[in-house]
């Protein structure tokens, strides 16, 4: 009689389940890293760097250049597939990070941003683009739901990691934080490399631009809008105006990435359950409610509720992706996406800079908020062209070859 009672699985269902657990690990080691860099810099730039809201709205701009042009930092690697580009993503944003506490001037921390920018953007084009490869055409709203979530239980250790240095260190050298987040997403970079040819696309085209795919590129460029007025002039306003300290705003980031751990998952199980219509328009409605809320409000416990509201908001997010992929033609998932970062991207070079001298020039930071309400009630009358109901089966068009055996969904 056999030892194994049950039939071992095909090669190809293990190195799927390999392929998920890997991406799964590099997915959560970039979030824990970046969140470490991000829960520090702003107080970074602030008590370092002396930056007034000018500055920060300057360099913010500058950083997301490289957004702008992801199609075509894309279109120049097409040859390679998507987890060696975003393996190479990875490794650049490693090094910049890791380094930006050496630098010893403004300047030179614009220069060494733009340089870790660079490789974020290409990470970020190719992550979704990877996770519907993996997911094979199934569930692509709940894979790419629970990926966030991943994120944000990664980024609530990240926060609580530099939360607690911050506690027991009130001193510690920011370099301390962003060497420990460039080593972490170093990590993910050298995972990344190890994806085998399940997270691969198909053949794809260099730079995609097609007036069928004018609402996805329209919605993703209200979405940078959203984006960055909110991540940018929220946080900052209550660090600048407010006075908030850094363990006070790390400790808001990891009650926040609780909440979204929490919900990403269902919302991406909502979406392939009824569509991206619903969801979206919701979305647009809770951020014409935080935008009006921080733009009238001045009570910091207010303001903390309406942070935390936005960013579980934001799960909404991964509609876009589940929209193109409902109308998206063969091999064109990942190039669309990438016009889409740059769509995304040119309101994110032009909104932090724009917003920053509003509020110097007219010395009010609710104004920013304003121009926010008008960017939601935008993308709410936009959602009506949506397609209702949920994605057709048969409209779902997976990136990689059909394989002989029925494809796994699940991670093992």
């Amino acid at each position: 009689m056999s030892n194994h009672p049950w039939p071992a699985p095909p090669a190809h269902d293990r190195r799927l389940a390999r392929d998920w657990t890997l991406f799964t690990a590099l997915t959560f080691l970039f979030s824990f890293g970046f969140a470490v860099y991000s829960g520090v810099f702003q107080n970074f730039l602030r008590d370092v760097m002396h930056s007034n809201a000018l500055g920060l709205g300057t360099l913010e701009s500058l950083r997301e250049i490289p957004g702008l042009l992801a199609a075509i930092t894309a279109g120049t690697l097409v040859a390679l597939a998507e987890s060696r580009v975003s393996g190479l993503g990875l490794l650049i944003t490693a090094v910049g990070i890791g380094a930006t506490g050496l630098v010893p001037h403004f300047a030179g921390l614009i220069g060494i941003t733009v340089f870790w920018s660079i490789g974020f953007h290409l990470y970020a084009a190719m992550s979704p683009a990877i996770t519907l490869a993996l997911a094979k055409g199934e569930e692509g709203g709940r894979h790419l739901g629970r990926m966030a979530g991943v994120g944000s239980i990664a980024t609530l250790a990240g926060l609580g990691t530099a939360y607690g240095a911050a506690q027991l260190f009130p001193k510690l050298d920011y370099n301390v934080y962003f060497v420990t987040a460039g080593v972490a997403i170093l990590a993910a970079a050298v995972l990344c490399m190890g994806l085998s040819t399940h997270a691969e696309g198909a053949p794809r085209a260099r730079i995609i631009l097609r007036r069928e795919y004018s609402l996805f590129y329209l919605l993703t460029f209200l979405e940078g809008c959203r984006r960055q007025i909110f991540s940018i002039f929220a946080s900052f306003a209550l660090i600048l105006v407010y006075h908030v300290p850094l363990r006070h705003m790390l400790a808001l980031q990891f009650v926040n990435s609780i909440l979204i751990a929490i919900t990403a998952p269902r919302i991406g199980r909502l979406i392939d359950k009824t569509g991206e219509k619903g969801p979206l328009t919701f979305y647009s409605i809770g951020l014409i409610a935080v935008f009006l809320g921080y733009a009238c409000f001045e009570n910091v416990g207010a303001l903390y509720a309406l942070f935390l509201l936005d960013n579980v908001l934001f799960s909404f997010g991964v509609g876009f992706t589940t929209y193109l992929h409902r109308i998206v033609r063969p091999n064109e998932l990942t190039p669309c996406l990438s016009m889409g970062v740059t769509m995304n991207h040119i309101a994110a070079v032009t909104v932090p800079v724009g917003g920053a001298w509003l509020w110097v020039h007219f010395h009010n930071y609710h104004v920013p908020f304003w121009v926010g309400v008008t960017v939601a009630a935008i993308s709410l009358t936009a959602n009506r062209w949506l397609p209702s109901g949920p994605v057709p089966r048969q409209v779902i068009v997976p990136e990689t070859p059909p394989l002989e055996e029925s494809p796994v969904t699940a991670l093992p």
